[in-house]
């Protein structure tokens, strides 16, 4: 038997799935004490059979962390006999090398804190880096959303895929395969901490619909840029993809038409220029081949 328990900050997700797979969910109590520590307890036992948990590392970061490995702690001791957990959005990711003198490899950390809390395997979406799944000595599968936005994105004319930077070339790349058009990049150089300069493009985007993907929106500053510099020289529209709405409402103010992003993080309410799409039946299907196993 399969159980979901579903973490304070998936809770649509976590439904979604267990009603699709037909796997019942076994509730969790959060509760708090004065100084914000956290107490979790599950409503059933869960002995002898496999659980998923499924719980992005979203905002708050540190709290919704410490919340899944507790949860996994729980399951655990509660007999379970193999937990996986559904991390959709992977928060730590982005820091997966030092980028200043001294400076803490975050990933590495918390990769080593959810194998320490029982995790048996990790199933993530679009990590930031790849190099981050070398973290963990347990299994991880880091599925990618380019097949979904591919889809979303068939049936536009004259397109062209762009990636916001030298560093996201792959994934872009990829994108601009499934759908068979060109690809540009945009020279960026990131100054300080959330800042960067876009001074050039590689392609010639004119009378071009562009669309821009990337794997995390946070403050948006780099689609921004990168949408105005596209329209200076040239596109006939700028759209954007990301799979993790971290999220900053900058985008609204902006040249970009539209940014459709995924449901790894649950939003209460999206700025009017975002579109959801629904990573429940991808999910599923890997879930459905990792239950049989």
């Amino acid at each position: 038997m399969t159980k979901i328990i579903a973490g304070s900050s998936s809770k649509k997700l976590a439904q979604q799935l267990s009603a699709s797979l037909n796997i019942a969910q076994v509730e969790a109590f959060i509760e708090r004490f004065e100084d914000e520590e956290l107490r979790v307890q599950l409503a059933d036992g869960v002995h002898e059979e496999d659980v998923i948990i499924v719980q992005s590392t979203s905002k708050p970061a540190n709290d919704h962390l410490m919340e899944l490995l507790l949860l996994v702690d729980a399951a655990k001791r509660s007999g379970a006999r193999r937990v996986i957990a559904l991390v959709p959005y992977f928060g730590y990711s982005r820091q997966d090398r030092p980028s200043y003198a001294f400076g803490s490899i975050s990933a590495r950390l918390v990769a080593t804190l959810i194998e320490a809390a029982g995790v048996d395997h990790l199933i993530t979406l679009d990590l930031h880096s790849q190099q981050a799944e070398g973290f963990f000595q347990i299994g991880v599968q880091n599925i990618e959303t380019l097949t979904l936005f591919a889809e979303l994105l068939k049936s536009q004319s004259n397109l062209m895929v762009v990636s916001p930077d030298i560093g996201g070339m792959i994934r872009a790349r990829k994108l601009s395969s499934l759908l068979g058009v060109d690809l540009a990049v945009i020279n960026k150089i990131r100054t300080t901490h959330n800042t960067c300069q876009m001074s050039e493009i590689i392609g010639n985007v004119a009378g071009k619909n562009c669309v821009l993907v990337d794997d995390i929106v946070d403050t948006g500053g780099t689609l921004c840029k990168a949408a105005a510099l596209l329209m200076q020289h040239g596109a006939l529209s700028v759209e954007a993809i990301a799979t993790h709405a971290v999220l900053s409402a900058n985008i609204e103010a902006s040249v970009i038409k539209k940014i459709t992003v995924t449901g790894t993080i649950e939003q209460t309410q999206l700025p009017s220029k975002f579109a959801v799409a629904d990573i429940s039946v991808l999910l599923g299907k890997n879930l459905k081949r990792m239950i049989k196993s």
